[in-house]
């Protein structure tokens, strides 16, 4: 059967970006200042072309922290679904639309059938990766009427590639807000907040969901238990993987050298971040289950912490060995034990990690290069 187009009126002709003011349409599923990377590269994209005197029509599904990991992804599910026909009305107008994820590609492709204009969307790994295979069937069909990808991380264009993709695919990180660093910030608060004597301590710190490829249970039994005896790990954060950790800690009695504080605001993540001694990155491969980037280090590296973080997928993205942290094999426990004992013996801040994080991956840089993909998709 035979599906015609929605009776609409032709669209008005459209400016190039470089003749002046021009206008863009952001579509994005995951939207939040103080959510997930994903939110937060939608929040901060748009913030920063609003910022920047550009005309910016909006559709966003706004992520609240604290929800469930269902309730999330039934809402954005239902947003893609019903704003179809708003997505629709708004695209007419658009010179440029901007789908934040894969899974809209649909609008994407219905946009390219009515207006005969083409998207640019952003992939960020797992929404490429997801191996539910109804949903592969749905990229294969939808995900070629983008005209231009952006992947976040070299990593996510290796992905995209591997779906035979042949649009052009251009690397962009997403950006960095300079929030947290804050000097002031002494031992004696993070004492205050962790409620546990440091004064004798090397505090290690992991924040992020509890999953199983963030490599927390992996980092506690394989090397850990191998470091000196003055090293506190902390882990902030929630998620399926919370029980197994706890198991773990206490399969090995280590409760006075493994705190697990669950979900934080984000003033005690703004303690961690200023006064660990060191932030661990130590992800494992798990399959279909991707690191696309790696926001959380890159907020250490921000603070002047050092970093240390495993070599895999998309976290050398983000965290550039020598530069702004340590990259360590994945899964390579002597060369962590190794790395972390020097440390341990040595400690010390990380000022060119925080300048050269300041430097590539700020806002204003980001949004540029952006920029750059949006008039060449005009063209």
């Amino acid at each position: 059967m035979n599906i015609g187009a929605p009776n609409l009126p032709p669209p008005p002709p459209s400016p190039q970006l470089g003749g002046g003011e021009f206008r863009i349409l952001f579509i994005s599923r995951a939207y939040g200042e103080n959510a997930g990377g994903m939110e937060r590269l939608s929040y901060e994209l748009i913030n920063a072309f609003e910022s920047g005197g550009i005309v910016v029509d909006k559709i966003v599904n706004e992520t609240k922290p604290g929800r469930s990991l269902f309730s999330t992804r039934l809402r954005s599910i239902i947003f893609a679904i019903t704003i179809i026909p708003h997505a629709l009305v708004k695209a007419r107008h658009a010179e440029i639309i901007h789908i934040g994820d894969p899974v809209l590609s649909c609008i994407a492709w219905l946009i390219q059938l009515i207006y005969k204009k083409r998207a640019i969307c952003t992939v960020h790994g797992l929404d490429l990766t997801f191996s539910n295979s109804i949903y592969q069937a749905y990229l294969k069909m939808f995900l070629p009427s983008c005209a231009q990808f952006v992947a976040i991380s070299d990593y996510a264009k290796k992905l995209l590639q591997e779906k035979n993709i042949t649009a052009p695919i251009t690397v962009i990180p997403p950006g960095i807000i300079d929030r947290n660093y804050d000097e002031s910030i002494t031992r004696d608060d993070l004492q205050k907040m962790l409620k546990h004597e440091i004064s004798q301590k090397i505090v290690f710190v992991t924040t992020g969901r509890l999953v199983k490829r963030k490599g927390h249970a992996w980092f506690i039994e394989n090397v850990l238990l191998h470091l000196p005896e003055n090293v506190l790990y902390v882990i902030a954060g929630d998620g399926p993987e919370k029980e197994h950790i706890a198991s773990i800690i206490a399969k090995y009695n280590l409760q006075d050298r493994v705190l697990m504080l669950g979900r934080i605001s984000d003033a005690d993540q703004k303690i961690l971040l200023n006064t660990c001694d060191a932030f661990i990155q130590p992800n494992i491969a798990v399959a279909n289950d991707h690191e696309g980037f790696g926001i959380a280090p890159l907020e250490a590296a921000l603070c002047a912490r050092q970093v240390f973080a495993s070599n895999i997928e998309g976290i050398p993205s983000a965290i550039v060995d020598g530069k702004n942290g340590a990259l360590l094999p994945a899964e390579n426990a002597q060369e962590w034990i190794l790395a972390l004992t020097e440390y341990v013996n040595h400690p010390s801040k990380n000022p060119q990690a925080r300048e050269y994080t300041k430097q590539q991956y700020n806002w204003d840089a980001i949004a540029e290069k952006y920029r750059e993909v949006f008039e060449n998709t005009s063209k």
